[in-house]
């Protein structure tokens, strides 16, 4: 009964357009748990900055960004994408700079460039700031305010994730736009693997609808979450893609799928 009710508590919520208000309210009170930050040598955003796009800790925070940047430089390197050699780099829903804070001073250092892009003006802000390289603010659509075919490499960790299929759909071709003919693109997404601990109760209808939704509100924020089939986003991306690789999601829910893509070359 407590369950039924916390989820029409919510609709109401969604209907009345309240729920952003009481979402923020509850990522402010988990950012007065977070404590001290972690000094990690690098500029460390507000608890309530880390709260609306991380996970529930400082050090994860910290040791996870240094992770995944570590996975994505791993990742363009193996596909011919050195990103500390002079490259152009995009990190698409930067956030508070959880994977930047890493990779931008490498980019800029070598001659590189590096831009981030955001659709909350707040984080974007801070790591304008805060960080090396220029960061942008996007709306929930395209276009993002960079020329055509300006970008070698570029990444969205867990963006995809919060998106319904056509806007999904829309930043993908963005995406291609902006990269160079021949430039990479890592994606990460919500898959069928990851589902199975994750989040196993919409496993059987992932399988049988291939994009699922979940909290269809808030959209662009945690509030929202989608699920993606590898086949579905591969489907999706090859309009303005190769599809190189489509990684898996580990069944543990420690990492989320990844799609490698590259743009045509003609």
């Amino acid at each position: 009964m407590a369950k039924k009710l916390r989820r029409l508590a919510r609709r109401v919520l969604e209907r009345t357009g309240l729920i952003g208000p009481y979402y923020r309210g509850l990522e402010r009170r988990q950012a007065r748990t977070l404590g001290e930050a972690v000094d990690d040598g690098r500029p460390m955003p507000p608890a309530e900055l880390v709260v609306q796009v991380s996970g529930p800790t400082w050090s994860w925070f910290s040791d996870r960004g240094r992770e995944d940047a570590a996975m994505f430089r791993t990742l363009a390197q193996r596909h011919g994408r050195d990103i500390a050699a002079g490259a152009d780099v995009l990190d698409f829903g930067c956030g508070a700079g959880r994977i930047a804070r890493w990779l931008a001073p490498d980019v800029v250092a070598a001659g590189g460039s590096f831009t981030g892009s955001d659709l909350n003006r707040r984080l974007s802000g801070w790591c304008a700031a805060n960080l090396p390289g220029r960061y942008l603010t996007n709306a929930l659509r395209p276009p993002l305010a960079l020329p055509d075919g300006s970008i070698d490499f570029a990444y969205a960790h867990s963006v995809l994730t919060h998106l319904t299929e056509p806007v999904a759909n829309a930043w993908l071709a963005e995406l291609a736009r902006v990269l160079r003919p021949g430039g990479v693109a890592l994606l990460t997404f919500h898959d069928e693997a990851y589902a199975q601990l994750a989040a196993p109760e919409i496993a059987p209808r992932l399988a049988a609808e291939g994009y699922v939704v979940l909290n269809n509100a808030m959209e662009g924020s945690n509030y929202l979450s989608a699920w993606t089939t590898r086949a579905r986003l591969a489907t999706m991306a090859e309009r303005g893609f190769e599809i190189i690789e489509m990684i898996p999601g580990r069944s543990d829910g420690a990492s989320q799928a990844i799609a490698v893509l590259r743009r045509p070359l003609a």
